[in-house]
């Protein structure tokens, strides 16, 4: 696969500059693929996206697993298995390198030829996309609902831009740090954008939005009486994981988007408001959409040939390969610099 352009995966300020060089350079760590120029098993010089997923098609694993047999690729049990060396995906398998360079290793059953009507950098965004739009298509919410999506970093805003993409009228907060990011959430189409800086109590501003209580116990964080009907959690990090189990609702139901590491939870919230708690992770090919079985990218190409998302304008900037340095400091200080997403650009 000769490359064209590739995205940065940004590790969401969990970590500085010298611990993000390590992960993404020492373990292969980006894995959000773009725009390519196929020399197989497709026709040469047609552009193509990548699903990174190592499943058991791509590692020669047969008869398929449960999960990869109905769709559910994400979930498959062959990811230690097969010809390729353990990994969940192109960027975290030693046998297929990762994707910043001029050339990477895919498997034919991974590629997605880009549509007419779908730009470069719309092609670019349909593998970002789809982390925010499977959790959407899995967890829809109902038009009477108010929903939270807590951070609006690129995972956050895709979430965002998945509802309204596919028609959900429900009333939708944002909770966005910085000002780029709620101008780009009023601009996905946010109902109300909750700013999230010093002084201002984000427990507070959300239960005045939803007529909600804020009890504050002896011990522990803040907890609503009330709140909203459903949270996606798009940061991932000990707090943000622990917020939507607070400001939701009881009886309410709290999707995970963000992957965080080994964490302490408070639990209580839980059990209390009797919550649902469920996860996402990546997409899959066993989508319910309009009536038929489909891939997340193949909803996403659609959505986007429809004209009912355009996400292009969301790559704010681009790097040379040489410029890494750069690129990882401007990510890690995203704030400072604007950035939404980045990608590293390859001459041709």
């Amino acid at each position: 696969m000769a490359e064209e352009v590739t995205v940065l995966c940004e590790a969401e300020a969990k970590a500085g500059l010298a611990e993000v060089a390590v992960e993404v350079l020492g373990e292969v760590w980006e894995r959000e693929e773009a725009r390519v120029m196929a020399e197989a098993p497709e026709e040469a010089g047609d552009k193509v996206v990548v699903e990174p997923l190592l499943w058991c098609v791509p590692r020669g694993v047969s008869p398929l697993c449960g999960f990869c047999q109905r769709g559910e690729i994400s979930l498959c049990e062959n990811v230690t298995n097969g010809r390729l060396a353990p990994g969940m995906s192109i960027g975290f398998c030693r046998d297929t390198g990762g994707t910043w360079s001029d050339v990477f290793v895919a498997h034919g059953s991974q590629l997605y030829r880009v549509p007419d009507g779908v730009n470069d950098l719309n092609a670019l965004m349909v593998e970002p996309f789809s982390s925010g739009l499977h959790p959407v298509l899995q967890n829809f919410p109902g038009d009477d609902e108010t929903v939270l999506i807590l951070g609006a970093g690129a995972i956050g805003l895709c979430v965002l831009a998945s509802l309204r993409a596919l028609g959900s009228r429900s009333r939708i907060l944002v909770l966005a740090r910085y000002a780029f990011q709620a101008e780009a959430a009023e601009r996905l189409g946010a109902s109300e954008v909750v700013p999230v800086s010093r002084g201002i109590d984000v427990f507070e501003e959300v239960a005045e939005r939803t007529g909600a209580r804020v009890m504050k116990p002896i011990v522990g964080r803040p907890i609503m009486v009330g709140g909203v009907d459903r949270t996606f959690e798009c940061i991932g990090s000990t707090i943000s994981i622990d917020n939507p189990l607070r400001m939701t609702r009881a009886g309410g139901r709290a999707v995970l988007v963000g992957m965080p590491g080994t964490t302490r939870l408070d639990w209580s919230s839980i059990f209390v408001k009797e919550l649902e708690v469920c996860a996402s992770l990546a997409y899959h090919r066993a989508e319910e959409y309009e009536g038929a079985r489909q891939s997340t990218f193949e909803i996403a190409f659609r959505l986007m040939q429809q004209g009912k998302v355009k996400l292009d304008w969301m790559v704010t900037h681009t790097f040379r390969l040489r410029d890494y340095k750069r690129a990882l400091e401007m990510l890690t200080h995203r704030g400072r610099h604007g950035v939404i997403k980045a990608a590293f650009v390859f001459d041709r």
